[in-house]
C-alpha cells in the first residue's frame, strides 16, 4: 500500500507490519493486533486510516468478555424493530447522539447494554416504551409498532391473553434492568 511519511515526506510502497499491543479499556488490559508502517527512510511508525483498527478490535474483545452487544447487533434490531436511532434514543430517554456511538463501535455502558438486551429479549418491554405518550412517535407509526410487536411476540412464545398481561411503570422496568 502506497503510504506517505509526514516526518520525512518518503513517498513510496511502504508494506504494513503487524504488531501485538496491549489497549487498556475500562481498566482491563486487552491484547490487540496494530498495524503499523515504518518508513524506511526515517524509521517512523505510524498508522493508516484505512489499516486495522486496534481500538475496535479491543472493544469487540471487551464486549465479548462482558456479554456486551456488539455495535451489529444493536443496529439490526433497531433495524428490524422498525425505529430509527432518533425515535429509539427518544424512547429511551437517551442523547439523540447516544445510540449512533453506540451502533458507530463507542463503548456502551452496562446499564445502556442491559436495558437495550430487555427490549431485545422481551418484546412487551419495548411495547410498553411505545404505548407511554411522546412526541416523538405519532399515531400512525405507533400503530405499525404495535402490529410487528404483536406478530413477533406471537411468534416467540405461546399466544398470551392480552387482559393477563401487567406492564410494568416504565422507571420499574429500567430499576429492574439496572
Amino acid at each position: 500500500m502506497l503510504e506517505y511519511c509526514l516526518n520525512c515526506d518518503y513517498a513510496e510502497e511502504i508494506p504494513p507490519t503487524r504488531e501485538t499491543v496491549i489497549i487498556s479499556v475500562c481498566g482491563e488490559d486487552i491484547e490487540a493486533i496494530e498495524e503499523l508502517y515504518r518508513c524506511p527512510a526515517c524509521g517512523e511508525a505510524f498508522t493508516s486510516s484505512l489499516g486495522h483498527d486496534a481500538l475496535t478490535e479491543a472493544y469487540r474483545k471487551y464486549r465479548h468478555r462482558h456479554g456486551l452487544l456488539q455495535p451489529e447487533e444493536i443496529r439490526q434490531w433497531r433495524e428490524q424493530a422498525g425505529l430509527t436511532q432518533q425515535e429509539l434514543s427518544a424512547l429511551l430517554g437517551w442523547e439523540s447522539t447516544t445510540l449512533r456511538w453506540y451502533e458507530n463501535g463507542a463503548l456502551q455502558e452496562v446499564v445502556h447494554d442491559n436495558l437495550l438486551k430487555s427490549l431485545m429479549q422481551q418484546p412487551l418491554n419495548l411495547l410498553q416504551l411505545i404505548e407511554k405518550p411522546s412526541v416523538v412517535l405519532n399515531e400512525e407509526k405507533r400503530q405499525q409498532l404495535r402490529r410487528q410487536l404483536h406478530f413477533v411476540s406471537t411468534r416467540l412464545r405461546p399466544p398470551v391473553n392480552p387482559d393477563a398481561v401487567v406492564l410494568l411503570p416504565a422507571k420499574e422496568m429500567v430499576r429492574w434492568t439496572s
